[in-house]
């Protein structure tokens, strides 16, 4: 932590108390207008029996808040999520407040993209409830969906510190960086109609200790840290009210007006009403009314790329390619980390195009002119030579084989490719080699490593030691030196 980050943690006692008169004064105004409004609902209940939704979220509020209350008799952290996170569900579920094309996942779950991206754990998940279909499921506690079908997502906080926060908003982003499929449906907007392409993400909380300006602050802070179609659509605290994201002009919970935002701005919305409850309802009912999913077929996810970060990629070979073999360890995969991914993508996509058959034709020692066979046989793809060396020296290597019990020497292709960012990569293995493109067995990798450690270690240790001799070597030449002078005395 910074000198200056300290200084501004430290309050006088003058802020102190200017913060907590300030709290006091909005705990009296809440108490104002609450007692206010069920004053008024209480006499409108004597004239009918329905008079609007607002009477009933407040009850409602009141019950979870209780709820919330005895819920802290449970002692492990564990279930305490879990029973919270079932009384926001149970709200929506026992009290038919959604249509029923609109489904809520039943536990803890995660989403997954055709890009081969999976979510972090999402607390509560609005998906298509008639068209929806589950990748994977494990005795109901673990369960994958496909992002098409997925509406939203919250993240439930039993109550929000700043650590909670962070986690909160790292969930949430990864559930609304998946991305979709593209469609070519067309959608029909009518004026004035916000349509929401991609899925929303909320953050609830039933309560925190933090105090308002401190709320601001930190929600600040982490809109500085993701881009801007990644925020929450809206952060809430039932017991002190909700915010949003904007700009100077205005705030706003729809992704499309969101990801146009200039500087952000937080918007911040005390409950003074007992209405925060509501306010979640017709947030995240008019965001799914506005999010549409898109069809997809199970086909699309029978085998997903891999991934390196935000990159996906995959072999055109297959599992064929997707495995390398170490004779002391087994198996390993041959995977790219997502810098040294980045790198070979970043160059590839300034490269020249070259047809695949021509490019071989030329690796072979042809003049690669046979325009008639590269016609016939089309498919650009872009080769990683950042040396520009000879095609012949990096596509095509010397090997042996046996041909009637004799061994002789044949060119062989040297190359992976690889399908990423649209393109088509021929990667040689000269650049795997020099420079560690594809990790090898990380086993022998980390032995190597620990090699390289204890030789250093020992290293350090004969430095010491040889050290400690000559100090030792000198005090007795020193001591012996003294002793004729001792004698004489």
């Amino acid at each position: 932590m910074s000198e200056n980050e300290r200084k501004r943690k430290r309050q006088t006692s003058a802020q102190k108390k200017e913060r907590a008169d300030f709290a006091e004064k909005e705990a009296r105004t809440k108490e104002w207008i609450s007692n206010q409004a069920s004053r008024a609902n209480k006499l409108r209940s004597q004239d009918k029996e329905f008079h609007g939704l607002e009477r009933e979220f407040m009850y409602l509020q009141n019950k979870m808040l209780k709820d919330f209350e005895i819920s802290k008799d449970i002692k492990h952290p564990r279930d305490v999520g879990t029973v919270r996170e079932e009384l926001l569900r149970a709200f929506f579920i026992d009290n038919k407040l959604l249509p029923l094309s609109y489904a809520i996942s039943k536990s803890s779950v995660r989403v997954a993209s055709t890009t081969g991206h999976i979510s972090n754990e999402i607390d509560i998940l609005f998906y298509d409830a008639l068209n929806a279909f589950t990748l994977m499921q494990r005795q109901d506690i673990y369960e994958v969906l496909p992002v098409e079908y997925c509406y939203g997502a919250i993240q439930v906080k039993s109550k929000l510190t700043k650590k909670e926060l962070g986690s909160a908003f790292k969930n949430i982003a990864s559930f609304k960086k998946l991305k979709r499929i593209v469609s070519n449906q067309g959608i029909i907007v009518h004026s004035g109609t916000k349509i929401q392409k991609d899925g929303f993400g909320v953050i609830f909380a039933y309560d925190t200790d933090m105090e308002w300006s401190d709320i601001v602050s930190e929600l600040e802070k982490h809109a500085q840290s993701y881009d801007k179609s990644l925020l929450p659509n809206a952060v809430f605290i039932l017991s002190k009210g909700f915010f949003l994201y904007g700009d100077e002009r205005f705030g706003s919970v729809y992704n499309s007006d969101m990801k146009n935002f200039g500087d952000i701005v937080v918007y911040g919305n005390p409950d003074y009403q007992g209405c925060c409850l509501y306010q979640l309802y017709d947030i995240v009912f008019n965001l799914l009314n506005s999010t549409k999913t898109k069809n997809v077929l199970p086909n699309q996810y029978f085998r997903l790329p891999l991934t390196a970060g935000d990159y996906s990629y995959e072999y055109n070979l297959g599992y064929f390619a997707e495995y390398g073999h170490c004779e002391a360890h087994g198996d390993f995969a041959r995977t790219y980390t997502p810098e040294k991914l980045e790198r070979l993508i970043s160059w590839c996509q300034t490269a020249e195009l070259i047809n695949w058959v021509k490019a071989t034709d030329i690796a072979y020692g042809k003049a690669g002119d046979n325009y008639e066979a590269y016609e016939r046989q089309s498919g650009d793809v872009i080769i990683y030579n950042p040396e520009h060396l000879p095609l012949s020296d990096i596509l095509v290597s010397d090997r042996e084989i046996i041909v009637e019990g004799k061994e002789m020497l044949t060119k062989a292709l040297a190359y992976d490719a690889i399908k990423c960012g649209g393109m088509n990569i021929l990667i040689p293995y000269y650049y795997q080699i020099t420079e560690d493109l594809v990790q090898s067995c990380p086993k022998c990798k980390k032995m190597h490593l620990i090699k390289i450690q204890l030789i250093r270690t020992n290293a350090t240790i004969y430095r010491m030691a040889g050290n400690f001799l000559k100090s030792k070597l000198y005090l007795t030449s020193q001591i012996n030196a003294q002793r004729p002078f001792q004698n004489s005395l």
